[in-house]
């Protein structure tokens, strides 16, 4: 039977092979049915660019369970001293240690679908000026092209931070051939990155086009951004305030209240901190996100998960070198993380008692019989996370979807905060004091009101400043990178406590140390993907080290 199937299929193959090499290959490949949309016709005014523009968004949201609309900004926290990952799921264990190969998921993916968005701002950028309306001029072309460059610009900034040198595609592929180019050096690559990033400042509306859509003033600050990463100082300084008076122009600042930025009446365009964001939609099976369940409690007992925030996965848990980060008193600490003992959230259900477990300071755990009542202020326990932690910030309740997968909780990419961090950080580089200025108006927000620093190394400053005040919101990884601390901040294996009680667990213990497995002194730190080596005939050797 086998034997008859293969047959068959061989057969059908070659009457295939026929059929195509019996035809002109100018005229097979470029004939499309007439009467469906082909790239031809497909291009009539704001409507279809609009429509082109949108598939550069699709591979970073839905591409795959790596991309936003699951794991993406979880794993990369996993990835640094800030977060660990549940131990659950192979791949994403072996992400979090640096245990990877060219194979690995995360490796695959993080490839694969920036290419997908870059292909579909190169197919928007060369089609969109071609638009047959003749209304729709050039001036109504500019800002959805702005937003196809702004997306290339973004997927190949993020390629070369973790590959190094890629290949550069610009133009849509002509031939076989083009699919396949040899890896451009990683300087060129980033002046692409800082062209499109201009040109998308230049083209790109002050409001955002489309909810959710990059707009004047992330383009400017991403454009500061790249600077940094190629430690253009001056010219990030310049970019940097530039961005600022672009975001004071459209309404952008500081809000007073640091939790209240991720409260859901405060989502979209009308958040005056958000510079941009990927936008979800809540109880939408196909535009819905994972990010709130991933973060909820998980290990609370069910009488109390279920009626306080419904299911929790608890995969993003913090650890206690990121706790101990924060100084003394700032409340950022409270506001972003849940440690043992502090107040959880207030108790809705009937009564429910319970056994509230501490250790004290020589390892001793001590035991409270407590009963909640229903509006009781609950405690948060140890035993809920294997880090003894869980985070608080950018998290809430899932009890009202039809499935925890689909909150419709935006995950912000960049907001005013950091983009006054961008300006201190080129500064301090620079060794201007005026760093201390933008670092102490983002310690001096209302709700957080640090005392203002006036002395200290001031690179050092912005960096502690920026650890603390971005805290899993994904940059983390970004910054080591940038500042080539990757190999040293992880030290001999035990320099980063993980669990909150690390300094009482034996030595032996998983949780005592967050000890990655791989070589982060490499440049770059991942290898290119085994199938990226296997169909490029340009490409016949990994990165250094692979």
């Amino acid at each position: 039977m086998t034997k008859s199937i293969n047959y068959i299929q061989q057969l059908f193959l070659l009457v295939i092979i026929l059929l195509v090499t019996s035809c002109n290959e100018d005229e097979f490949l470029n004939k499309y049915p007439l009467d469906r949309p082909n790239s031809a016709n497909f291009f009539v005014g704001a409507e279809s660019a609009r429509a082109a523009v949108n598939a550069c968004y699709e591979p970073w949201f839905r591409g795959n369970a790596n991309m936003l609309y699951r794991d993406f900004t979880i794993h990369l926290d996993a990835l640094t001293d800030d977060s660990y990952w549940r131990p659950v799921r192979a791949a994403s264990i072996a992400l979090e240690q640096w245990n990877i190969t060219p194979t690995h998921e995360n490796v695959k993916s993080w490839w694969r679908y920036p290419y997908v968005s870059i292909n579909a701002a190169n197919y928007a950028l060369a089609n969109i000026p071609l638009s047959t309306d003749e209304n729709f001029t050039p001036t109504l072309q500019a800002p959805y092209l702005g937003e196809a460059a702004f997306y290339r610009a973004y997927s190949y900034l993020f390629l070369t931070q973790f590959y190094g040198d890629v290949p550069l595609y610009l133009d849509l592929a002509s031939t076989f051939d083009d699919f396949h180019l040899p890896r451009s050096p990683k300087s060129e690559v980033l002046k692409q990155v800082i062209d499109d990033f201009t040109f998308a400042k230049e083209n790109l509306q002050l409001k955002p086009i489309y909810p959710g859509a990059p707009s004047r003033v992330i383009a400017a600050a991403m454009l500061a951004k790249a600077y940094l990463t190629i430690q253009d100082w001056e010219n990030a300084e310049l970019a940097a305030r530039e961005a600022i008076e672009i975001a004071g122009a459209s309404g952008k600042h500081l809000m007073d209240d640091f939790e209240a930025i991720w409260a859901d009446e405060n989502e979209g365009d009308n958040n005056p901190e958000l510079l941009w964001y990927w936008g979800f939609v809540d109880n939408d099976e196909f535009h819905g996100g994972n990010h709130a369940v991933q973060r909820l409690v998980r290990d609370m007992p069910p009488e109390l998960k279920t009626s306080i925030d419904g299911d929790g996965w608890g995969y993003a848990l913090p650890q206690r070198d990121l706790y101990d980060a924060f100084e003394e008193g700032d409340p950022r600490r409270d506001y972003t993380i849940y440690a043992p003992g502090d107040n959880f959230k207030v108790y809705p259900g009937e009564s429910f008692s319970y056994v509230y477990h501490e250790i004290d300071e020589v390892g001793d755990t001590i035991k409270t019989n407590v009963t909640y009542q229903t509006g009781d202020m609950v405690k948060y326990d140890h035993r809920w996370s294997e880090s003894g932690m869980s985070v608080r910030k950018m998290t809430r309740t899932v009890k009202h979807l039809a499935n925890v997968r689909w909150s419709g909780q935006d995950v912000p990419v960049m907001r005013i905060a950091e983009l006054y961090l961008i300006l201190a950080e080129a500064l301090a580089e620079q060794g201007k004091a005026e760093a201390l200025e933008w670092v102490n108006k983002v310690r001096a927000r209302p709700s957080v009101a640090m005392p203002p620093i006036t002395t200290g190394d001031l690179v050092e400053v912005v960096r502690h400043e920026r650890r603390v005040e971005l805290a899993f919101e994904g940059v983390r990884i970004f910054d080591l990178i940038r500042w080539g601390e990757m190999g040293t901040v992880f030290g001999d294996g035990s320099k980063v406590k993980r669990h909150f009680y690390a300094d009482i667990l034996p030595e032996g213990s998983m949780l005592k140390y967050d000890s990655p497995i791989g070589n982060l002194s490499l440049d770059p730190l991942f290898p290119l993907p085994q199938e990226e080596l296997d169909n490029n005939s340009n490409i016949n050797i990994n990165n250094p080290g692979w």
